[in-house]
């Protein structure tokens, strides 16, 4: 066999081998990807709280805000909701987490009236306190639960979490549960985490 031909028909095969390589780049890449980068990689997380997965529609009901008529659903429609869960009175838990959530609304800017707030009491509040939140809290909205809410309350009940003032909790515009934290997240990722949702949302 002529020198040319044999020189030929090796490079032949060498282009039909770096073929199949190429062909095989994409697939490797992505198993490499997901077999070691999984966890710290594609599939991390820089939320500060804890997604609720899925999300949990909320049924509204049983809830009567402060001048006596009920809360309905649209009332938590079309913007980010956090909620707080108390006794009748707030206690030192609660005063925090009040406090710390206006604080990051008001650091929303231009954005605030795209959040509120709930404050959802066991039992009527006492007229001092009552007369407190409108002074100190003038944005927020607190309802007293009644029996009939106790469905809606069980949502909010789950792993790691519970209706008990241990957690915030997040409410997104279309009325689903969809995250919570833990009282020791700091204030500055509950920050990050609601500009990154004001930033992507289309629906409040």
């Amino acid at each position: 066999m002529p020198m040319s031909e044999q020189h030929q028909r090796r490079r032949s095969r060498v282009q039909l081998v770096l073929i199949f390589v190429l062909f095989l780049i994409p697939p490797v890449s992505a198993w490499i990807a997901w077999q070691y980068l999984g966890e710290h990689g594609v599939d991390a997380t820089t939320n500060a709280g804890t997604l609720v997965s899925p999300a949990r529609p909320l049924q509204i009901g049983g809830l009567h805000k402060a001048d006596g008529t009920p809360l309905v659903d649209q009332d938590l429609r079309g913007r980010w909701t956090y909620v707080v869960f108390a006794p009748g009175d707030c206690d030192k838990r609660c005063e925090e987490q009040l406090y710390l959530t206006r604080q990051i609304r008001v650091a929303m800017n231009k954005d605030m009236p795209r959040v509120q707030r709930l404050l959802v009491l066991a039992n009527q509040p006492s007229a001092e306190f009552a007369s407190r939140l409108a002074k100190q809290h003038a944005d927020l909205h607190w309802v007293v639960r009644a029996s009939e809410a106790d469905a809606l309350i069980q949502t909010f009940e789950g792993d790691g979490f519970a209706p008990s003032g241990e957690q915030y909790f997040l409410v997104d515009p279309l009325g689903n549960l969809m995250m919570f934290y833990d009282l020791d997240v700091p204030a500055k990722g509950m920050m990050k985490d609601l500009q990154k949702l004001l930033k992507i949302s289309q629906i409040g």
